[in-house]
């Protein structure tokens, strides 16, 4: 999917080309051409909405009247509406109607769900919802793999972690490995999609069965081990995401990337507030989720050093994660109350986002850029809001942290400059 900020650069980038005599002006008018046919079409689209709403109102007039039905009544419209659902959709999908026949199959499966549900309040049978979770994303795949429905496999996606997290749930966070029974065959289906949606969806079903193995941290005894595990699978999933944009690895494994940031954001910020907040800077309880998640981090991290084509890109980014992973350590150290511990932890995260926007900036990839600004911008709001120390103490800090940036900024002008050689030379 092409987004707008990206059509306005390359437009700007043609012009400047074609001005430049590095591209003919044909072969540019052809770029754009080929660009606007990868466009959503119109029509496609309205006739999804469209059959999305005559759907509801069809679903809004059973429920009006449901009561009043006998059962087999009812049994047969789910029926009835299952399979006229299915059918709309293969044929539209063989006339070449893509998006229609993929809202129609979509529509046919939360159909199928919804008959899940309401077959089992009509014959009372036992409550077991997680087992109905299971059902639908058994019959979301089916239809996904049969009819290559994207809408049907994110459902499934759905489906499948709304089934572990009930699990999870009823055993008060036991461990739930029967979720990749439908994952795996899922996830082979979602590699094979272009679909954006489709990517995202299972990259965060299974980040949700990630967050769901700690335990009961949800609703017992919350401990601070959980935000370690997560800076570790964080890191892996930014790992994934890098590697995969720079070698051109599978497209869901760039949608790791977006997440994977938003999660170090969150972790880090977390632990700079709570190092500047007397009651809550102590250190998490150790388990063997900690040591697993570093003990992938880490070699993912070495992993990106090795692999990658781009080493100004590779580079600050393995620099800023092996950092960000510093930080639970220091916490960890026992040395977190007095003012030296405060400024570590808050220099450690002012260096990492620094770390995270020479990546983007270097790599030309615009969210790793903007994911270190956002992280610098909130370490600094933290730190006006809770003081390190003495407001003398905090600005202390800031000059000293301006000054070496400034220094760093210096440093890294005559570096690029050195390593990018003379347009003559190449």
């Amino acid at each position: 999917m092409l987004t707008g900020s990206y059509r306005k650069r390359l437009d700007a980038d043609l012009i400047r080309w074609v001005g430049e005599g590095l591209l003919p002006a044909d072969s540019a008018a052809s770029i754009r051409q080929s660009l606007a046919r990868e466009g959503f079409k119109l029509p496609a689209l309205l006739g999804m909405f469209g059959g999305l709403l005559i759907a509801s109102s069809v679903v809004a007039f059973v429920a009006a009247n449901w009561e009043e039905m006998p059962r087999l009544v009812k049994l047969g419209m789910i029926l009835v509406g299952l399979a006229a659902a299915l059918g709309i959709g293969a044929r539209l999908r063989a006339r070449g109607s893509a998006l229609g026949a993929d809202a129609a199959l979509t529509c046919g499966t939360l159909i199928f769900g919804a008959g899940i549900a309401l077959i089992g309040q009509m014959y009372h049978l036992p409550a077991d919802w997680p087992a109905g979770a299971s059902l639908v994303a058994i019959g979301a795949l089916l239809v996904a793999l049969l009819l290559r429905s994207n809408g049907a496999l994110i459902v499934a996606f759905v489906a499948m972690a709304a089934w572990s997290t009930g699990r999870w749930e009823e055993s008060r966070g036991a461990l739930h490995l029967p979720f990749f029974l439908l994952y795996l065959p899922a996830l082979w289906l979602a590699l094979g999609r272009t679909n954006r949606f489709v990517h995202h969806a299972a990259v965060l079903a299974l980040a949700l069965w990630f967050a769901l193995l700690p335990g009961d941290w949800l609703y017992g005894r919350f401990d601070y081990g959980v935000l370690a595990y997560a800076l570790g699978l964080a890191t892996v999933y930014v790992v994934l995401g890098a590697v995969a944009l720079d070698r051109g690895g599978p497209a869901l494994l760039t949608c790791c990337l977006p997440w994977g940031l938003l999660a170090l954001m969150a972790v880090l910020s977390v632990e700079l507030i709570r190092i500047l907040d007397a009651s809550e800077s102590r250190a998490g309880s150790a388990v063997w989720l900690n040591y697993l998640a570093y003990g992938l981090a880490v070699p993912a991290i070495a992993a990106l050093l090795a692999l990658a084509r781009e080493r100004r890109f590779a580079l600050p980014l393995a620099t800023a994660l092996l950092i960000a992973l510093i930080v639970p350590l220091v916490f960890w150290s026992g040395r977190v109350v007095g003012l030296p511990g405060k400024a570590v932890v808050a220099g450690l995260i002012l260096v990492a986002a620094i770390g995270f926007v020479v990546a983007g900036v270097s790599g030309g990839v615009r969210r790793i850029m903007l994911a270190g600004s956002a992280l610098f911008g909130l370490a600094i709001l933290i730190l006006l809001g809770q003081t390190i120390g003495t407001l003398l103490d905090q600005s202390v800090f800031f000059l000293v942290a301006g000054g070496l940036l400034l220094a760093l900024a210096g440093g890294a002008r005559k570096l690029f400059a050195r390593l990018s050689p003379p347009v003559e030379a190449r």
